[in-house]
């Protein structure tokens, strides 16, 4: 099940993202990014989603891989993901995950005004968005 949330004034921004799930097998998707969607009520009610994508990172099997498709993490049924996304001004941003700068100066679109997060079983997200 897709979920989206709108956040404004996204670069110059750090958003932190705690995902929870319930079972290591279960997994996720995450992404940043400008969209044609209907503010939390997902696919099926006439949005289409994210047009583009600014970052985007992916769980499955207790693993998390990043955009270009590395391992960067994982997780387990008792141990969150704690994702960290640092936009820049210059259309980079950094990432860390557990305090671990894991890419700094990405390249690519910094800006972003939907968080598509979407869940398999029991997974969870929390969001804290801050503005630099």
């Amino acid at each position: 099940m897709k979920f989206y949330q709108e956040v404004t004034g996204s670069e110059q921004s750090i958003t932190n993202f705690q995902i929870s799930v319930d079972n290591a097998y279960s997994g996720f998707i995450l992404a940043g990014g400008t969209g044609d969607v209907d503010t939390g009520q997902g696919l099926g009610d006439g949005s289409t989603g994210l047009l583009n994508t600014g970052f985007y990172f992916s769980g499955s099997e207790g693993y998390v891989f990043d955009q270009s498709g590395r391992f960067v993490g994982g997780y387990s049924k008792n141990y969150p993901v704690n994702l960290s996304i640092h936009m820049k001004s210059d259309n980079t941003f950094s990432y860390f995950i557990d305090d671990i700068l894991i890419a700094n100066n990405y390249s690519g679109c910094s800006g972003f005004d939907y968080i598509e997060f979407e869940k398999y079983d029991a997974s969870s997200l929390l969001i804290d968005h801050k503005f630099l």
